[in-house]
């Protein structure tokens, strides 16, 4: 209902077709960004995984755990976040590859390569085994 209240109460140009713009500015990047390569690599969160309720409290530092997937959601690009380690507290730690508009196989493939060649998809955190 606060989003229908938004938009019909005159904040359409100022929130929405703003959103709009910025998701536009962001896709554009990662289109040119992809005239130079096939596909991205970058680790999937910015810290380490945190315990289980461990930030329910703190919603804004819960959101930037994300921070570094949201961007190909606004771009509507595809992602896949892949396990690729731990941290020497031993939690995981995770890299998102991102490809290219319609690109879902290939980013799939390459994916599935990685773990042809590692074996970090069959390890679970010390506390899970």
């Amino acid at each position: 209902m606060i989003g229908t209240f938004a938009l019909s109460a005159g904040y359409y140009d100022a929130y929405y077709r703003k959103a709009q713009q910025i998701r536009q500015i962001i896709a554009n990047d990662f289109r040119e960004a992809f005239r130079h390569c096939d596909y991205i690599a970058g680790p999937t969160s910015p810290t380490p995984a945190f315990a289980l309720g461990e930030k329910t409290n703190d919603p804004v530092s819960m959101y930037l755990s994300d921070i570094f997937t949201i961007t190909a959601n606004l771009a509507g690009i595809p992602a896949i976040s892949i396990p690729v380690g731990f941290d020497n507290t031993g939690l995981p730690i995770g890299l998102q590859l991102t490809g290219q508009s319609f690109d879902e196989s290939g980013l799939l493939n390459l994916a599935h390569r990685y773990q042809q060649v590692t074996d970090w998809h069959r390890h679970l955190p010390k506390d899970f085994s």
